[in-house]
């Protein structure tokens, strides 16, 4: 009886072994030690239903193990689905994605498509005197001449991609090359006579739409946006092979395999290029508790809005708010509530705004909403509208039984003469201190143009 138990638990080991490489048996030491220590007890006992408890034991103990690794497995995959569902829609288009995040896919596609034209432009020039050797006269002449145009386009795609900034300007250049190279390839096998048997240099012609697709692979762009531009690669290559009489021969329909396979894996990388991106996005630009803009991310934006508002002279308002009192929610409640109140007050704001607006969190519990197009008059509306609904307002607090009701300061300042961006802050914190001096749960206003002195200065951030 020893021998067949163990020589049945050895044989079950290396089935499972075999079965797969992540088997507990083989990986997890607990489980060892307990068969281990099951083989001691069943040495010691003589009685031989005791015998067959432990060998239930064991196996119960086996079966949880294996059911605890599956859920753990089930668990991981349930949540890269989890977060595949949350990213989607970006991964698709890009109409929910934001301005600032299109600028900044903006410059890594600018960067790509330069490195791309200016490389490829390269090496379709230095295949010239392949093409003048090897192809008759008839035929290599005109395609050097087709290749030197072809390098001029990507040259030209690549200087406008370096010198214009705009997403749309960067996907009409990505356009643009898949067109022109697209192009090359039909005018290419067109003087070729569409041949129905390639053989020595016409054979390279032949890999072209492979090599169209090969090379989207380094661009972050959405779903939508590589569909479109396999397509176009798509039915080029089709046109060629419907009018060369060869669109269902056995030798292009395994053409078609290959690139669809190939298809699949550059738009796969290119999903993980853009997921990548977004997720590095907005860990570096937004806060991870409210999930809006950080200090970093949300002053660049504000400088390049203040610009534009000097550029059309229109009006620029600054809000910097203050939850009263934070301190004290902190230490009655804990942390945890007090982070509850910061994502409360974030949504609070958030459905009260505009899409050109920017909100922020400038740090602790202050907050900042720049209005463009806003002037001071219009700034105070906004200010005294929004502290009124917060009066009425509250919040849940998971951690507290009753409601809890917070109330805000807001300094404001104007766009003036001379101003900056650090100077409008200035004066938005000077007010805020006025709001605080005036028993708090108000909106001030700094007048225009006022510069304080260097006391004041420093009674403001005392």
């Amino acid at each position: 009886m020893q021998d067949y138990i163990c020589f049945s638990d050895n044989k079950l080991a290396t089935q499972s072994a075999a079965k797969s490489p992540f088997h507990y048996l083989m990986t997890n030491q607990q489980t060892i030690f307990w068969i281990n220590i099951t083989a001691s007890l069943f040495n010691l006992v003589n009685n031989p239903r005791l015998k067959i408890y432990i060998i239930l034991l064991s196996l119960i103990h086996r079966k949880k193990k294996e059911i605890s690794r599956r859920m753990v497995m089930h668990e991981n995959i349930n949540q890269v689905f989890r977060t595949v569902k949350h990213y989607l829609p970006d991964l698709w288009s890009t109409a929910a994605h934001s301005t600032s995040f299109r600028n900044t896919r903006s410059g890594y596609l600018r960067s790509r498509i330069t490195l791309l034209g200016v490389v490829w432009g390269i090496l379709i020039v230095l295949w010239i005197p392949f093409d003048l050797f090897f192809l008759p006269e008839n035929q290599g002449t005109p395609i050097a001449i087709a290749r030197l145009m072809l390098g001029g386009g990507l040259f030209l795609i690549a200087w406008h991609s370096q010198h214009h900034v705009r997403l749309y300007q960067a996907q009409w250049s990505m356009v643009l090359l898949v067109l022109m190279i697209n192009f090359f390839y039909i005018y290419s096998i067109s003087v070729l006579d569409f041949p129905q048997v390639y053989s020595g240099v016409e054979y390279g012609y032949t890999l072209l739409p492979i090599l169209h697709v090969a090379v989207l692979t380094i661009l972050p762009i959405t779903l939508k946006e590589s569909l479109g531009l396999l397509a176009i690669t798509a039915v080029c290559q089709i046109g060629v092979d419907i009018k060369a009489q060869r669109l269902f021969t056995s030798e292009i329909m395994a053409d078609y395999w290959l690139q669809n396979v190939l298809a699949l894996m550059v738009i796969w990388s290119q999903q993980s290029k853009l997921y990548m991106l977004m997720r590095l996005y907005r860990q570096a630009t937004l806060d991870p508790l409210t999930g809006i803009y950080n200090r970093r991310m949300l002053l660049q934006l504000a400088q390049k809005s203040l610009e534009a508002c000097e550029q059309s002279k229109q009006p620029f308002t600054v809000l910097l708010f203050d939850i009263d009192k934070f301190k004290r929610v902190n230490d009655t409640w804990g942390h945890g509530a007090g982070d509850d109140v910061l994502k409360a007050f974030t949504y609070f704001i958030q459905e009260k705004i505009r899409k050109t607006d920017l909100f922020g969190r400038y740090g602790g519990e202050e907050f900042i909403l720049f209005l463009p197009n806003c002037d001071h008059q219009t700034g105070q509306e906004i200010a005294d509208r929004m502290l009124d609904s917060l009066r009425a307002l509250e919040l849940d607090i998971d951690i507290m039984d009753t409601k809890l009701r917070i109330t805000s300061s807001v300094g404001i300042s104007s766009l003036s003469q001379g101003d900056s961006l650090s100077s409008l802050i200035e004066r938005a914190d000077r007010a805020l201190y006025e709001c605080k001096d005036a028993g708090r749960d108000c909106a001030r206003f700094h007048p225009l143009g006022y510069v304080y002195s260097q006391n004041e200065r420093r009674k403001a951030v005392a």
